[in-house]
C-alpha cells in the first residue's frame, strides 16, 4: 500500500509534537545529503524556530555518536514503509554527511516564522507589486496608526466635506456628555484595518464609506428610522404620566412600584424598551395595576381600565413589532461616524505606506493572498529563489485564513508529485483568534483543501511532560468541562474539539500534586485580597518542601494581575519575610525598561538636552541621579521640586553634564546616549547594566528604523515604552510572573494560578464584529461594524452574536487547557467560591466548580469541608541539580567611538615609519590649520573637525593639538591671533619680476605689520632670506614692517628675523 504524501498529527500538551516534527525532517533529508535543500518548516515565533533546529541538529549529532537509538530505529521502519532501506550504521554516516552539509550551508536550513517566509516572497516580487527594493516591513501597527489619524486630522482643512463629517461626529460626542476630540475614537476603530476579519471585505467596506452621499442618506434614514419609532413611543407615554401625575399618582401606588407598570412608562419617555417580565403581566390586566396598599387603587383601577392599559398594550405592541428594527438602527447608529471616516482612513494609510515605502505586517497575508492568484506557482518559486518539495507546518491551529490560503498552492504543488508533508496542531491550544489564528481550519477545513485520498491523521496521545496525576487530573476535568460549554452554548463543537484530550501517562502514574481551593470570603475581603493573602504562605510550603523558587511560575490572565502579584511579595519580603525563604519574582511589569531608575535618568537626560526649558525633566533627572549616586541628604532632596527656577540645577547633577550641553546637542543619538552613559556613571550600577544594554538597543533600532533626533525619539519612546521589556537569564533564582498567552509553549515545575476566575465570554469588553442583514434599510451598506453587547440578541445581528459567544466560549475553554497543561510536577490554584449554584457559566472558577461536581473521578479527591480538591503530595525534593554557571558583568565601560575607530581619508603615507609618518602628517594638517585660525578661540572647534574627519590617528591628533597649543601661547606670536590686529592668512605678493611670493600670515596695524612663516621640516640657510624678502615687499607698499618669525613646528622652535634698515 503506497503511503499517502500528506500527514495531519493532532497533539495535545507535552505530546512531543517538536520531536515529531525533528523526526520528520530528518526523515526527510536522509534521501541524500543535499536533499534539505527541499525541505521547508514553519511555526510561529522566533523561538519555537530555533528549538526545531536546536532539535534536529541535536538529533543528527546524536546519530553520528551512535546515541538516541529508540529515534534511530523509528526513522529506519519509517523510510522502509517508503522503500528507502538503511541500516544503523549507515544512518549514522549520511547524518554525518548531512551535519556537516547544514552547519557549511546553512541558510538552506529553511526552518523560519511564517512571517519570515512571507516577507521573503514579497521581497521577491517587490518589482511586480510596485516596491522599491528597500522597502521596509512594519512591525508596528500602532506607529503607524497614529500618524494616519493625524493625516486625517490635517486634511480637514483641504477636505470640506470630510471637515462637515468630522464636526457632525464631535458635536454628537458633546451631546452624549463626552470628549469633543475624536482622535481616539478614531484610534480604537481604526485598529480594526490590521484585523484579518477586515481585510477580507476591505474592499467592499472601503467602497461603501467612500461614497459620502450614499453614506449621507444612509445616515438619515437610520436617525429617521430610530425617530419616528422613539417619538411615537414618547408622545404615547408622556401623555400617559401627564394624566397620572394630574390624578397625583406615583410610582407607589402601582404594582412593582420603583420596578413596575409607573416606572416603565415614566422611562419609556426617555428610552424605548421592552418591558420587563414583571411588568409584562400587569399589561393585559387592568386589575393588576393598582398596588394593594394604595389609597388611590380606585382611580388607578379606573384610569388603567379606561385608557392607560389599552394605550400600553397598543405601545408595547408596536414596539414588538418595531422592536429588531429598532435595535438594529440603534446598535449601527452607535459606529456610524467612525465607520464612515474607514475609507478615508484607508486611503490616507495606503498613500502614507506609499510615500514612506513601508509594508505592513499585517497586510503581508492578504498581500501575498493577492499575488498567489495573480501567479502560477512554479513563477513564485522562480522568484524566490528556491524550489521546496516538502512542507511542515507547526502550531497549525493559530494559522489564519489568508495565511492558509497563501500557503495552501505551494503543499498542493508538492503534494501532486507526491512530495510528503506534514501539518502539526492542537485545536485546544487555539488562543490566538484576536491574532486571526482559526481553529476550524485545523478541524475541517484541511481535510476539504486537501483530499482524504492524500492525507492521513495521526493523534499524539501521549504526554511526556507531566506527572501521572496532574495527567488524570486534566483527563477527568476537560473530559467533563467541554461537555458543559457545549450545553451552555448549545454546540456541538467544544465536545469535538475535546475529543482527543485524554491523554496515556509517560511519567510515572502515583506522581504529581494538584490542589484547586475555592475561597469563602466576606463583605469586608474580596477574593482577590485573600488569594493574594495566601501566595506568600504557599511560596513557603512549596521551599520547605525542596522546590526552588526558579522552578515555580505564576500564571495570570492580564499584566495588572501580575503587578499586584509582585508587589505582593515586596511587601510581604520587607514586613513579614521568614528566614530561609526566598521571595523574589520576576514579571514582565518588573522588567520593563522605563520602569528602570537608570533609564528615567538617561530619558530625562535626553528631554533637557532637546529642551533646557524643561524644568519638569530637570526635577526628575536630579531627583532620580541622586536615587542612584546620592550627594545631598534626603531633607535637601525636597529642595530639587522647590527650586522652580532650577538655579541649583548644576549642584544635584554631574556639572559635565551642565557645561557640555551644547556638545552633546550636537552629537548623534546614539553618541549622544553613550556620552550621557559615562557623564551619569550608569555603568558602574552593577544591577542596572542590564537595562543599560538594553536601552542602548532600543535606540539602535529606532535610528535604524525611524530618524536620528532626540525630538522624534522622545515623542517614540512615549508610545512604544511599554513594549520595551528585558529578557531575564534562566539562572536568575526568581518565580516567574507570566500571562497564560506567553506560557503557551512553556513548562514549569510548579503552577500557581492565582486568580482561577476570568470570564468565559467577553465580559466588560465589546470586540466589534463585521455583521450585514437583508431589511433594505441595511443592506445596501454591506458589511457594518457593530459591538458585541447583549443587545445584538434582538436584532438582525443576532446570529452574529451567537457566533462570536460560542467561540469566545471555546477560546477560554482554550486558555484553561493551555493554563493547566503547563506543570511538570504540580499545580495549585485559586478559585472564588460559588454561594449558590449558577443558572449559567460566566466564569472560568464556575466551570471548573461545576466539572468537580459533575467528574466521578475527581469527586474522590474533593473535600466539601475544606472547598478544595487535592490529587497526591508535593514531594520532598533534593536540590542537587547543578546550578547553571553566569558570569555577571560589576561594570560596563562606555567610551567614545572616536576613541576606538577613526576611518583614515588617505593612505599614501601609511607604510612610512611611525615617529616619520606623524611628523609629515602633523605638519601638514598644522600648515591647513593655521591658515583657518584667526584667532586664537577658534583653536577647538576646528580641532575637533579635523578629529572627525578621521584624517589623522589618535597618536597624530593628540600630537597636532599640543603643537596648536603651543604655539597659541607663545607670548611673541600673540599679535597675530589678536582681536586688535587684522589678519592676512596666505597671502599672495608679487615681486618685481612678476614671481608669486606667498605668506604663510601676516599681522597688520595702524599701518604696522609683522611676518609669520611655518617650517614643518627642517631648517635651511634660505628660510631667513626668504623671510626678508617677505618683508622687503611689504614694505615697499608702504607698512612699517616690524618683526618677522620662523616657526618650525615638529621643533616647537621659534626665529626671530630682525627688520631691514634699508628698504
Amino acid at each position: 500500500m503506497t503511503a499517502k504524501p500528506f500527514h495531519i498529527y493532532r497533539s495535545s500538551a507535552g505530546s512531543g509534537k517538536t520531536r515529531v516534527l525533528a523526526r520528520s525532517y530528518i526523515q526527510l533529508a536522509l534521501k541524500r545529503p543535499d536533499y534539505f535543500k527541499y525541505i521547508l518548516a514553519m511555526t510561529f515565533t522566533n523561538k519555537s524556530t530555533q528549538e526545531m533546529k536546536d532539535r534536529i541538529l541535536h538529533y543528527l549529532y546524536d546519530f553520528t555518536e551512535g546515541k538516541s537509538q529508540d529515534l534511530a530505529k523509528e526513522i529506519i521502519e519509517q523510510l522502509e514503509s517508503e522503500q528507502i532501506r538503511l541500516s544503523l550504521k549507515e544512518l549514522k554516516e549520511r547524518s554525518a554527511q548531512i551535519l556537516s552539509l547544514l552547519l557549511h550551508r546553512y541558510s538552506e536550513f529553511s526552518i523560519s516564522t511564517i512571517d519570515a517566509f512571507f516577507q521573503r516572497v514579497i521581497r521577491s516580487f517587490s518589482r511586480e507589486t510596485g516596491l522599491l527594493g528597500n522597502f521596509r516591513l512594519e512591525v508596528d501597527n500602532e506607529l503607524v496608526l497614529e500618524e494616519v489619524v493625524n493625516l486625517l486630522m490635517d486634511d480637514l482643512t483641504n477636505n470640506p466635506q470630510l471637515r462637515s463629517w468630522v464636526l457632525d461626529f464631535s458635536i454628537e460626542k458633546l451631546q452624549q456628555g463626552e470628549n469633543w476630540d475624536i482622535r481616539t475614537a478614531l484610534s480604537d476603530f481604526a485598529r480594526l484595518m490590521k484585523d484579518e476579519s477586515f481585510k477580507s471585505i476591505e474592499e467592499d467596506v472601503v467602497r461603501a464609506t467612500g461614497d459620502k452621499d450614499f453614506f449621507q442618506t444612509f445616515k438619515r434614514n437610520l436617525d429617521n428610522t430610530i425617530y419616528s419609532i422613539d417619538n411615537h413611543v414618547k408622545s404615547v407615554s408622556q401623555k400617559m404620566v401627564q394624566e397620572m401625575e394630574a390624578n397625583q399618582l406615583t410610582a407607589d401606588d402601582f404594582t412593582g412600584k420603583s420596578k413596575g407598570v409607573f416606572s416603565y412608562i415614566v422611562n419609556l419617555s426617555a428610552k424605548t424598551s421592552l418591558p420587563s417580565d414583571t411588568v409584562m403581566e400587569t399589561v393585559s390586566d387592568a386589575a393588576k395595576w393598582a398596588h394593594k396598599s394604595s389609597s388611590s387603587r380606585a382611580v388607578v383601577y379606573s384610569m388603567a381600565q379606561k385608557r392607560w392599559q389599552p394605550q400600553l398594550q397598543a405601545l408595547v405592541e408596536f414596539i414588538e413589532q418595531n422592536n429588531i428594527l429598532y435595535s438594529s438602527a440603534s446598535v449601527v447608529a452607535k459606529n456610524l461616524y467612525t465607520f464612515g471616516l474607514l475609507a478615508d482612513l484607508t486611503k490616507i494609510q495606503k498613500k502614507y505606506l506609499s510615500d514612506e515605502n513601508l509594508v505592513l505586517l499585517s497586510d503581508a497575508p492578504k498581500f501575498l493572498n493577492v499575488l498567489m492568484r495573480e501567479q502560477d506557482t512554479s513563477f513564485i518559486y522562480e522568484k524566490v529563489g528556491s524550489f521546496y518539495r516538502h512542507y511542515l507546518l507547526d502550531e497549525f491551529q493559530d494559522t489564519s485564513g489568508l495565511q492558509w490560503n497563501n500557503l495552501l498552492p505551494l503543499v498542493q504543488n508538492g503534494l501532486a508529485q507526491n512530495y510528503r508533508s506534514l501539518i502539526v496542531g492542537d485545536i485546544k491550544q487555539s488562543i490566538y483568534r484576536w491574532r486571526g489564528g482559526d481553529l476550524s481550519i485545523l478541524q475541517q477545513k484541511v481535510k476539504t483543501d486537501v483530499s482524504e485520498l492524500l492525507s492521513e491523521t495521526h493523534s499524539l496521545d501521549t504526554n511526556y511532560r507531566s506527572e501521572g496525576r496532574l495527567v488524570a487530573f486534566n483527563n477527568s476535568l476537560f473530559d467533563v468541562a467541554a461537555k458543559l460549554i457545549a450545553a451552555q452554548t448549545g454546540d456541538n463543537f467544544p465536545t469535538e474539539a475535546y475529543q482527543d484530550a485524554a491523554q496515556k501517562f509517560f511519567r510515572e502514574e502515583d506522581k504529581g500534586y494538584v490542589n484547586i481551593q475555592f475561597l469563602d470570603t466576606d463583605k469586608e475581603t474580596s477574593f482577590e485580597e485573600e488569594a493574594l493573602r495566601r501566595l506568600p504562605n504557599i511560596i513557603e510550603d512549596l521551599q520547605s518542601k525542596g522546590v526552588r523558587q526558579r522552578d515555580i511560575a505564576f500564571l495570570v490572565r492580564e499584566n495588572k494581575e501580575g503587578q499586584k502579584i509582585a508587589a505582593r511579595f515586596i511587601e510581604y519580603k520587607t514586613q513579614e519575610a521568614k528566614e530561609g525563604f526566598n521571595y523574589e519574582v520576576v514579571s514582565n511589569e518588573s522588567l520593563m525598561l522605563y520602569r528602570a531608575s537608570c533609564v528615567v535618568v538617561l530619558i530625562n537626560a535626553l528631554r533637557v538636552i532637546h529642551n533646557s526649558a524643561d524644568l519638569i525633566a530637570k526635577a526628575n533627572l536630579s531627583y532620580e541621579y541622586q536615587k542612584l549616586w546620592p550627594t545631598q541628604t534626603f531633607t535637601d532632596l525636597n529642595e530639587i521640586f522647590s527650586d522652580t527656577t532650577t538655579k541649583n540645577f548644576v549642584k544635584w547633577v554631574p556639572p559635565m553634564f551642565v557645561h557640555q550641553r551644547d556638545y552633546l546637542a550636537s552629537l548623534s543619538l546614539f553618541e549622544m546616549v553613550e556620552n550621557l552613559i559615562h557623564i551619569f556613571n550608569l555603568g558602574q550600577l552593577t544591577d542596572e547594566i542590564i537595562y543599560v544594554q538594553s536601552f542602548q538597543d532600543v535606540v539602535q533600532e529606532f535610528m535604524q528604523r525611524e530618524k536620528n533626533d532626540v525630538g522624534s525619539f522622545l515623542e517614540w519612546w512615549e508610545i512604544n515604552r511599554e513594549k520595551k521589556s528585558i529578557q531575564v537569564a534562566g539562572g536568575v533564582d526568581a518565580a516567574q510572573i507570566i500571562t497564560i498567552h506567553r506560557a503557551k509553549g512553556l513548562q514549569f515545575k510548579y503552577v500557581i494560578i492565582p486568580f482561577l476566575d476570568w470570564e468565559l465570554g467577553h465580559g466588560n469588553k465589546s470586540p466589534m464584529l463585521w455583521v450585514k442583514a437583508n431589511h433594505s434599510l441595511f443592506s445596501q451598506a454591506g458589511f457594518i461594524p457593530v459591538k458585541y453587547t447583549q443587545s445584538l440578541e434582538s436584532t438582525y445581528f443576532k446570529d452574529y452574536y451567537s457566533e462570536e459567544t460560542k467561540r469566545v466560549y471555546i477560546d477560554n475553554l482554550n486558555v484553561l487547557y493551555v493554563a493547566f497543561t503547563r506543570a511538570e510536577e504540580g499545580m495549585i490554584a485559586l478559585a472564588p467560591a460559588s454561594k449558590k449554584k449558577p443558572t449559567e457559566l460566566k466564569r472560568v472558577s464556575q466551570l471548573v466548580w461545576e466539572a468537580i461536581q459533575t467528574s466521578e473521578p475527581l469527586q474522590l479527591a474533593w473535600n466539601e469541608a475544606e472547598k478544595q480538591l487535592t490529587l497526591g503530595v508535593i514531594d520532598q525534593t533534593d536540590d542537587n541539580q547543578p546550578t547553571e554557571a553566569m558570569v555577571a558583568l560589576k561594570s560596563y565601560a562606555v567610551t567614545q567611538w572616536r576613541n576606538r575607530l577613526t576611518l583614515r581619508k588617505s593612505g599614501h603615507d601609511y607604510f612610512h615609519t611611525s615617529d616619520k609618518r606623524v611628523k609629515i602628517n602633523v605638519g601638514v594638517l598644522m600648515h591647513r590649520l593655521l591658515s583657518k585660525i584667526s584667532y586664537a578661540d577658534e583653536a577647538q572647534q576646528l580641532l575637533k573637525q579635523i578629529a572627525e574627519s578621521g584624517e589623522l590617528s589618535m597618536e597624530e591628533m593628540q600630537a597636532t593639538a599640543q603643537t596648536v597649543v603651543w604655539l597659541l601661547n607663545e607670548p611673541i606670536l600673540s599679535p597675530f591671533f589678536s582681536r586688535d590686529v587684522i589678519h592676512k592668512k596666505e597671502v599672495s605678493l608679487f615681486s618685481a619680476n612678476g614671481e608669486e611670493k606667498r605668506i604663510d600670515r601676516v599681522a597688520i596695524k595702524d599701518q604696522q605689520a609683522w611676518v609669520l612663516d611655518y617650517k614643518t621640516g627642517s631648517e635651511y640657510s634660505k628660510d631667513r632670506d626668504q623671510v626678508k624678502e617677505y618683508m622687503v615687499l611689504l614694505s615697499r607698499m608702504g607698512y612699517q614692517v616690524k618683526n618677522g618669525y620662523l616657526v618650525y613646528v615638529n621643533e616647537k622652535r621659534i626665529e626671530e628675523v630682525k627688520v631691514l634698515e634699508n628698504t
